[in-house]
């Protein structure tokens, strides 16, 4: 168990040490921590680096007049009592904003919200024209955002929007729209400014992935009632952890040294995120990007991520990662207190009597720990992030968390990870096959 003086967030790593699951596939306590106490110096060269460009994710929990003017501004909306909110962006400009609305307003807000932000990541028509159909556009407020200030993606899903504004003759219009992009350049940025539509910057040293905890993901939370300030308090309380813990308990370390030396030395090519909790099932959507799109950088860099849902996949996937090839490690997300409960009643038959005034949180934990040791058992090697609760501080601490050990994933492998080049010459070819097409 590695332990943090604040409690906050803690790390079971008993099931990928050889001891519990055997040398084939686990790793010997004493090479872990000769191997912690190596690269323990990575963890202070990285805040060294906070001021070069993708490194300075780390700032960002530091952003306080930032903060103000973004929850200044989502104090003035209130009063446009808007029914919808609707974010256009894809990859990093939507998976972490997803990730915020499902862990702290429920995948099923939309229930019981009065105000729902929908999230539209994809250029699908039978998708969009589904939403765009079912939304009062003059009780809509969209959120457009593109690092770049050119992604396609975003950028045509506003010309659609603009367009039904306008066939629909609602006056200012300009005001259903923020943008969020480059402070300077950009499509975006001067479409904005002709437009006269209200524009927040993207740090334009922050990776897109890694931008979660700015603007980029801080407008949609405030403007959807989340408390934001209690984000970045978690991403601060967790960065201070990673900066003052020492290599043996370092959570951030810890992760990003288990990932690469089951990697290099027992072929775990792949990563399997495996949150028990919907809540959190797109954190792990969140993190799948962040782990290919950092480290996936040639052919001997670059661990699979797969994200699984417990206890939904042990019904699924769970015979493949028991009993298939033995090319996984897993983490876990256990939440160890659920913000609400359900009890079963008494008086089950007796073929099932054991589940008598048993209560859900009893079931998911008893099936996560029933996963977790089968996995074991069988030689598959997993850890357990322990989640006290969920709430936005707890959030906040585990985006820096990974955010981090992605980061030292990047030195241990001898990699930039806060470029895409493969990203870039798919987009280069698209653009080319839409120029050509008449």
């Amino acid at each position: 168990m590695a332990k943090n003086k604040q409690n906050m967030i803690d790390l079971n790593i008993k099931n990928v040490l050889s001891d519990k699951i055997g040398l084939r596939n686990g790793i010997e306590r004493r090479v872990l921590n000769d191997h912690l106490k190596k690269y323990g110096p990575l963890v202070g060269e990285i805040f060294k680096l906070k001021d070069k460009p993708g490194y300075s994710f780390l700032k960002l929990p530091d952003n306080h007049g930032g903060v103000e003017k973004i929850k200044k501004f989502a104090n003035k909306q209130k009063k446009m009592k808007w029914e919808s909110i609707v974010v256009l962006g894809i990859g990093g400009s939507a998976l972490g904003g997803i990730a915020v609305r499902d862990a702290l307003l429920g995948p099923y807000h939309y229930l019981k919200k009065k105000t729902h932000l929908f999230f539209l990541d994809n250029i699908d028509p039978d998708d969009v024209s589904e939403l765009f159909s079912s939304i009062k556009f003059e009780k809509t407020l969209f959120i457009v955002i593109s690092k770049s200030g050119g992604t396609v993606e975003p950028i045509a899903l506003y010309n659609i929007a603009k367009k039904i504004f306008v066939r629909k003759k609602i006056k200012n219009y300009q005001k259903h729209f923020i943008f969020i992009t480059d402070p300077k350049k950009g499509i975006l940025r001067s479409i904005g400014k002709k437009e006269k539509i209200t524009m927040f910057d993207v740090p334009p040293d922050v990776g897109g992935r890694f931008s979660v905890l700015s603007e980029v993901g801080l407008v949609p939370a405030a403007l959807a009632g989340i408390d934001i300030n209690a984000l970045l308090k978690g991403a601060k309380k967790m960065r201070e952890i990673i900066r003052e813990s020492k290599p043996l308990v370092n959570p951030a370390l810890i992760l990003a040294v288990l990932q690469y030396l089951l990697d290099k030395k027992k072929n775990k090519i792949m990563t399997v995120m495996m949150p028990y909790s919907n809540c959190l099932f797109r954190f792990s959507d969140w993190y799948r990007q962040l782990l290919a799109e950092s480290i996936g950088k040639n052919k001997n860099s670059g661990p699979t991520p797969i994200n699984a849902l417990g206890a939904t996949d042990q019904h699924s996937q769970l015979q493949l990662y028991n009993e298939g090839p033995e090319n996984k490690w897993f983490i876990f997300l256990h939440v160890l207190k659920h913000k609400n409960d359900l009890e079963l009643r008494a008086g089950l038959p007796k073929e099932i009597g054991f589940l008598n005034n048993k209560k859900l949180s009893e079931l998911i934990d008893a099936a996560y720990i029933g996963t977790s040791e089968a996995l074991a058992k069988n030689g598959r090697p997993n850890i357990t992030v322990l989640v006290p609760t969920i709430n936005a501080e707890v959030l906040g601490g585990l985006f820096t968390l990974f955010e981090f050990q992605v980061a030292l994933l990047g030195l241990l492998y001898k990699v930039d990870a806060f470029n895409q080049p493969g990203v870039e010459e798919s987009k280069i070819i698209t653009k080319k096959i839409l120029l050509e097409t008449p």
